[in-house]
């Protein structure tokens, strides 16, 4: 059972009297807010690092004549809110900030956070604490999003760790709730529901429908307030009626746990389209594609559809439409964000060090403080001549979440997946492979084992032996390889399978032969990104630990 302080306890109560979606009165005589506690600054130097950013190189290539313009909203390494103009130049911060999953701008300049401490909070254009929240269940998690809805209310999406589903909590500043919407409550409604994952529904953006041409031709299932819900694993989004609780709409025709569900507003081309980031998370190992979709909500009608040959994240990813027609995407897992025109053409290309999540794109009078600083210079960047970018993902054998981490011949090493044997790749300009292999220690088999290592190319019909090598566990029992040079097979989907097997056909136990996951890097794409757990204080990477697994990346 679960410790609940008096607080949590009276919510708790409340919920359980409350019908889901029903509207959850306030106490009679509800205390003022308490005043937010002073925050101090995590040890890791971020702010320092901040301060001292020239990120102009990240800009890969920028179009100011074909691009909507505006500045960027992002978390620095995933964590230290910033604004970014279009040419890499940090314009404001909130240096002292921490926060995980997302970050919200109002039009008068505060910001609202997922704080890394778990915790809802809300900051002043300077950075000074304003508001926070605790989530009634002690156990619970806000995670992924949360939004300022034009009440002025913020919407919280929640997962309650015990009954393994996520929530939805309408909170008003004076900390009452005053709307709950539980998954548990309309399970039935969804066809996809599968009971044996960690979370069945893993909800990854909300979005409150704003002012549309369905509902004003009388369409009640589309009245601005309701929310647009995306639920990465049913591959559904749907629609709540805010007032009823009820699941009134939902697609999920040819959905691959997409991301980023939202309704383009009134005025823009598209105008009540549904817009969104389809992953491909279940064809990774085939195909390995994302797509941008704009559905017809009223028939399911794929409406129109950006995908590139060099365009993948299988995991987070944003689409946002933007004025005129274009769209700024998040390749969160491809390390980059972009921004498209109409026709599908890139116009401005950024790729950070480490991997970005749900950068979003802001007029420049999103609110007076950004007003107030004047319309950013615009310099136009060529994009580089060696090509398109290619993400990242696209050119790795494993991609997050497979890679096995044991300890082999005395080191923890990252080894490759069990059972396929052969990745599809986009090898991009400039690269070289990284890879080993070697045997574990004995087990009840026999002690004694030589293994034979294969590693090869295929491009077409042509083949190409990279790692023919025989290891046995007499001698070294890792060999690693670092640098072997693809740069021919630049811009080429390839084939790359790895076989293990006793040297000779002969005996010996082959379970104990395995291969490190393997490395495809460039020299002139980013490098890949430090680690982010060497930047966390134990206590956030605990919470992230513990976050993973509630959210059920970690079983």
């Amino acid at each position: 059972m679960r410790n609940l302080t008096a607080a949590a306890a009276l919510a708790a109560a409340l919920f359980g009297a409350t019908a889901c979606g029903a509207r959850v009165e306030a106490p009679a005589a509800a205390p003022p807010p308490a005043e937010p506690a002073a925050e101090t600054v995590a040890a890791d130097d971020l702010e320092n690092e901040l301060q001292a950013l020239d990120g102009t190189d990240w800009v890969r290539s920028y179009d100011p004549a074909r691009s909507a313009g505006g500045l960027n909203l992002l978390l620095y390494r995933r964590r230290v809110p910033a604004i970014v103009d279009l040419n890499g130049h940090v314009v404001h911060s909130w240096p002292q900030v921490r926060a995980t999953g997302r970050i919200r701008l109002d039009d008068e300049g505060r910001l609202t956070v997922i704080g890394a401490d778990s915790r809802i909070k809300e900051y002043d254009w300077d950075g000074s604490l304003l508001w926070s929240f605790d989530l009634p269940g002690a156990d619970d998690l806000p995670h992924h999003d949360l939004i300022k809805l034009r009440s002025g209310a913020v919407l919280v999406l929640a997962v309650d760790r015990e009954a393994r589903t996520d929530y939805l909590l309408e909170v008003q500043r004076d900390g009452t709730v005053t709307w709950r919407w539980r998954f548990t409550d309309h399970r039935k409604a969804f066809a996809g529901w599968n009971a044996e994952l960690a979370n069945p529904t893993h909800t990854n953006s909300i979005h409150e429908l704003p002012p549309n041409r369905w509902h004003e031709a009388g369409d009640e299932r589309f009245r601005p307030g309701n929310i647009l819900v995306s639920a990465r694993n049913l591959s559904t989004v749907f629609i709540i009626d805010k007032l009823s609780g009820e699941v009134v709409w939902q697609h999920s025709q040819e959905l691959d746990h997409q991301h980023e569900a939202t309704m383009v507003p009134e005025g823009e081309p598209g105008e009540g389209a549904i817009l969104l980031f389809d992953n491909g998370l279940e064809n990774r190992h085939r195909y390995r594609r994302s797509l941008i979709k704009a559905i017809d909500p009223t028939s399911g009608e794929v409406l129109w559809s950006f995908g590139s040959p060099h365009f993948f994240s299988s995991v987070e990813g944003t689409a946002q439409a933007l004025p005129g027609g274009n769209v700024a995407i998040t390749s969160s897992r491809g390390g980059r964000a972009f921004e498209i025109t109409p026709a599908g053409r890139i116009v401005w290309e950024w790729v950070p060090v480490y991997m970005p999540i749900r950068v979003e794109r802001l007029r420049p009078d999103h609110c007076p403080q950004l007003a107030g600083l004047g319309r950013p210079a615009e310099r136009p960047v060529s994009p580089p001549p060696e090509g398109p970018y290619i993400d990242r993902e696209l050119y790795q054998f494993s991609v997050r979440h497979e890679v096995r981490r044991e300890v082999v011949a005395d080191a923890a090493r990252d080894l490759a997946p069990e059972g396929d044997s052969c990745r599809r790749l986009v090898i991009p300009p400039a690269a070289f492979l990284r890879a080993g292999f070697g045997i574990r220690e004995a087990g009840t088999g026999p002690a004694a084992v030589t293994g034979r290592f294969q590693l090869e190319l295929r491009a077409g019909q042509a083949s190409e032996r990279l790692v023919d090598a025989m290891l046995s566990s007499s001698g070294e029992a890792w060999s690693e390889l670092r640098a072997i040079p693809l740069h021919r097979f630049a811009y080429r989907e390839v084939e790359l399978c790895l076989e293990a097997g006793p040297a000779g056909g002969g005996g010996g136990d082959a379970a104990r032969l395995v291969w490190g996951s393997p490395a495809v890097s460039s020299r002139t794409m980013r490098p890949a990104p430090p680690s982010e757990g060497e930047r966390l204080s134990a206590a956030e990477r605990a919470l992230r630990e513990r976050q993973l697994a509630v959210l059920g990346y970690v079983e």
